[in-house]
């Protein structure tokens, strides 16, 4: 009887036959196969909250790579830009930067894919970008200095930039320069860096330097009393051309200025601040420069 407690029949009939099958279950079975269930309830329900968490952190990971991307995208596209502005910057001051921008591109266009790669990617873009920022500030530090900037002698202006009446006759004449009246003697200063194409006697200029400044920018300093350097010498900007005088077509005392792009005469008052004093302080930048924004 203690036996018969510790089990439980089922009894299956069969619809065929009417044939009756009695099934004895241990109670232990029982309890053995329903703790073995529920276990395997929790195992699967673990497994399907896993696998949902796992697909829930996979879609979070690939939006967050698609959002590191683009911005490397846009990164990249803005590096682009800057290396062409600097590429046209650099044409213009006939330096050629095509082999240091080259080997740029050419580190940039590795492959990219997981997230280590990402990650790589941005530390190239950082460094190409400092690259790009330290050959901006030494371009532009390179064209001011070869942009005419400041007053080549101390003095004051005593004919302007343009139509005048003619000094030694009748009528009117374009004068293509400014005068600067000073004292015999005093220096005159090369107003950018550039390098002497022109020194000696010319015409109605007297003692002329003409100073080439590459970018199609050149100066002209005229009625000199003397000449302190020789056609091929490289000049520094505030560097002692000559000696302010009156040779050639000329009333008095001065320096005749003239600052020309591609032999194209421009005022020169654009370059030159409201004093003089020894000559040079001239503008803090000079005017149809621009610097890029960072």
């Amino acid at each position: 009887m203690d036996d018969d407690k510790r089990c439980y029949t089922l009894i299956v009939a069969s619809a065929a036959d009417s044939r009756f099958r009695k099934l004895i279950i241990r109670r232990w079975h029982l309890y053995l196969s329903i703790v073995a269930g529920t276990v395997y309830v929790f195992l699967q329900a673990g497994f399907f909250i896993d696998y949902y968490r796992v697909r829930v952190e996979n879609r979070n990971l690939k939006q967050e790579h698609a959002a590191v991307l683009q911005t490397l995208q846009s990164r990249l596209a803005s590096i682009e830009a800057e290396s062409a502005r600097l590429r046209q910057l650099a044409g213009e001051m006939g330096l050629n930067l095509d082999v240091a921008m080259d080997s740029e591109a050419e580190k940039r266009e590795a492959g990219m894919g997981g997230p280590s790669e990402l990650d790589s990617f941005a530390n190239e873009l950082d460094r190409v970008a400092a690259h790009l920022k330290l050959l901006r500030e030494n371009l532009w530090a390179e064209r001011a200095r070869t942009t005419p900037n400041g007053w080549p002698a101390r003095g004051h202006v005593t004919s302007g930039y343009g139509l005048r009446r003619n000094p030694f006759g009748p009528g009117y004449e374009f004068h293509a320069g400014v005068d600067i009246a000073s004292l015999p003697g005093r220096p005159v200063r090369a107003t950018a860096d550039g390098v002497v194409i022109y020194a000696g006697y010319r015409g109605g200029y007297g003692k002329l330097v003409v100073v080439d400044h590459g970018r199609g920018w050149r100066t002209f300093y005229g009625h000199l009393s003397r000449i302190h350097v020789k056609v091929g010498q490289a000049v520094r900007r505030g560097q002692t051309l000559g000696r302010v005088g009156r040779t050639g077509r000329s009333t008095g005392a001065h320096v005749h200025y003239e600052v020309r792009i591609h032999d194209r005469p421009i005022d020169p008052a654009k370059f030159l601040d409201s004093s003089p004093r020894d000559g040079l302080e001239g503008r803090a930048t000079p005017p149809g420069m621009k610097r890029a924004e960072e």
